[in-house]
């Protein structure tokens, strides 16, 4: 079908939109962590540093952190320019998604595809992170453009479109292992279409992009070596799908049964007017579509884990492509009416639904960096420490771009040898604020430890991914909790506690009680709440503390042990040590352990949640106090990827 200036006037407007949406506030869109990993991974003085350390202890390919190495020596660590020619590729990979649309189908299965790839928050976000996928996403469009017109729609220079099968084959072989495995299915896949003459000239195509491969061939086998990424990324299961489905249609409900009725829409139309034939090209995006899906969940389980929502991007389109391919031979009218109306839908959810561009735009590196640097402005520096999980490196960063203070002290609990050391700096007096800035929850006890040191909190800011909490020193108290439950072994504590009567002291110089843990409790000082009506939210988290004395006799270990359990199991077990390692001999100290809801994909109605000590070593020590409570937790925490917990 001719493209009249109409439809030219349309596509055009949709690429400019996707422009906008992706280019809004350039220079104020942060760095994620992984974009702030690969640029510190930039900092060598040789080529050959970068590729032995910085590519090779990666799991991607050379191509974008090469690219960042020269490109970071140009432009500097300012994120709207690094950025920039991701969002680029991201934009014109809305154009190649048309033509490709197009020529494997129709025009209105072109027009479609644009605007999903165009509007949706799935590929906007992706663009606009400094990393291997907006990159990846135009490299396997432009790879897929030139080889499908030289196996299936043979449109165009001949010269021309190999050229372009060439050179998008070697991007994306240096791009991703994923846009690799884009290549590799495509040249396959020809390889069964060619014939004929055309056959040797394809496979001389092929061969110069598997020759290209060969420098880069020993770098694949050391990551290789490295496994996958299971200290962060869990084995997916099928439920992986679903989440799936739900994050690129941004969390909408009103965004999937709009893409559901046009689907069944152009489906009715077809079979009314008979106009349905599955083709060659049908299969082709069906292979192209599922294919890495597939083979990323067989390896993920089978092997180490890698499948993630990032990955899918380059083959997301083929799936595109399908879906919207029942409309390739309905009016055009019809569907540029369906597609206003669908790119308003993804529109909406993008800025009102998702909220992109108030929580992405937020990050907890830079925003609690703003925090640290307003709070030591009308705080003193000297009686303020900060603990926080970022790297060091990435601290570095925005300590220098806001001008903080090189006096204020900065702890990084993460990289510490023990827990020893992170109680020295929360029990030096000469602190008396706390800032805990935060990018994950690794640690979700943190908070409730420091809680007993600083009960006091003066602000809490939460954001995607990350958040920051300000605290003081003061008269302790669990005020800044939802619901708690305080034990001081009193009669009254013995309603909600469980523990033997019989081994209660008193300790009548401090007017307290405390209790006797020796060889004869292997449970004890029991706290069991069940979830329904406790639990408010997903973003919950439950903490537990208790202060522990230490006799210099003590020998083995015992655990202070958090867990959600059914009748029939346990959902989550979260325990912390309670020995030498952990807690100081001969002085009270205090010790925590959380459970971090929101790790948790399922809450069952008839789970409870279980406090108590485990003593299965039969160690002697005392206990004075214990709490158990719930916080209200960061709701935004796996906002990027499971939306907003309510």
């Amino acid at each position: 079908m001719r493209v009249t200036p109409g439809i030219k006037f349309l596509v055009l407007s949709i690429i400019i939109a996707a422009a906008a949406f992706r280019l809004f506030n350039l220079f104020h869109i942060p760095y994620t962590y992984d974009e702030l990993s690969a640029l510190l991974r930039t900092r060598f003085d040789s080529f050959g540093d970068l590729i032995q350390y910085g590519v090779s202890i990666d799991g991607h390919p050379a191509g974008i952190q090469v690219l960042l190495f020269y490109y970071t020596k140009i432009v500097g660590f300012n994120e709207g320019w690094i950025k920039l020619p991701f969002i680029l590729a991201g934009i014109a990979s809305v154009y190649l998604t048309w033509k490709i649309g197009r020529e494997w189908f129709s025009l209105n299965v072109g027009l479609l595809s644009a605007a999903t790839i165009a509007f949706m928050q799935y590929t906007i976000v992706y663009s606009q992170i400094a990393r291997p996928y907006g990159s990846g996403l135009f490299f396997t469009l432009l790879m897929l453009l030139g080889w499908s017109r030289i196996v299936l729609t043979h449109i165009g220079n001949y010269r021309s479109n190999f050229l372009l099968f060439i050179v998008g084959g070697i991007l994306c072989e240096y791009n991703h292992h994923f846009t690799f495995l884009m290549v590799c299915l495509a040249g396959m896949t020809g390889l069964f279409l060619v014939k004929g003459k055309e056959l040797k000239r394809y496979i001389i195509a092929c061969a110069i992009i598997a020759l290209a491969y060969i420098p880069h061939i020993s770098i694949t086998l050391n990551q290789l070596q490295m496994g996958g990424v299971e200290q962060w990324l869990n084995k997916p299961t099928l439920g992986f799908f679903v989440d799936y489905g739900k994050y690129i249609f941004n969390f909408s409900y009103v965004t999937a049964v709009a893409f559901a009725l046009i689907i069944v829409y152009g489906v009715i139309i077809s079979v009314v007017r008979k106009k349905i034939r599955f083709r060659k090209v049908h299969l082709v995006a069906l292979i192209f579509g599922t294919i890495p899906a597939i083979a990323g969940y067989i390896y993920s389980v089978k092997v180490a884990a890698l499948l993630q929502y990032s990955v899918l991007l380059f083959s997301f389109p083929m799936l595109i492509f399908l879906a919207f391919s029942f409309y390739e031979k309905i009016s055009t009218r019809q569907t540029i009416g369906i597609t206003i109306v669908w790119s308003l839908i993804l529109i909406h959810s993008l800025i009102w639904t998702r909220d992109h561009y108030k929580y992405f735009y937020q990050s907890p590196y830079e925003e609690t960096a703003k925090e640290i640097k307003a709070f030591t402005q009308t705080h003193p520096v000297d009686s303020t420490l900060v603990l926080t999980s970022f790297r060091s490196e990435v601290a570095d960063i925005y300590k220098n771009r806001y001008g903080i203070n090189p006096k204020l002290q900065y702890a990084f609990p993460e990289s510490q040898q023990n827990i020893m050391e992170l109680r020295n700096w929360l029990a030096d007096t000469s602190y008396n604020y706390l800032i805990i800035a935060k990018s994950s929850e690794t640690q979700p006890w943190l908070y409730a430890l420091a809680h007993e040191y600083f009960p006091v909190s003066l602000q809490e800011s939460n954001y995607n991914q990350g958040s920051c909490i300000v605290m003081m020193r003061g008269e302790p108290h669990y005020r800044n909790y939802l619901w708690g439950s305080k034990c001081d072994f009193s009669k009254s504590s013995s309603i909600r506690w469980l523990f033997d009567s019989a081994s209660v002291i008193e300790d009548t110089l401090n007017s307290r009680r405390i209790i006797k843990i020796d060889s004869t409790d292997e449970y004890s000082v029991t706290w069991t709440k069940h979830t329904y009506g406790f639990i408010r939210s997903q973003a919950n988290i439950i903490d537990a503390t208790a202060w522990i004395y230490l006799p210099d006799s003590i020998a083995g270990e015992a655990l202070w042990v958090a867990s959600l359990e059914t009748d029939t199991g346990t959902i989550s077990w979260n325990a912390t040590p309670i020995s030498t390692e952990t807690l100081p001999v001969g002085q009270w100290a205090p010790i925590s352990v959380s459970i971090f809801l929101p790790d948790l994909k399922n809450i069952p109605f008839d789970s409870k949640v279980k406090i108590y000590i485990c003593n299965k070593n039969r160690s002697e020590f005392y206990v004075r106090q214990a709490f158990a409570g719930i916080r209200a937790g960061n709701p935004a925490i796996y906002w990027i990827t499971y939306g907003l917990f309510e």
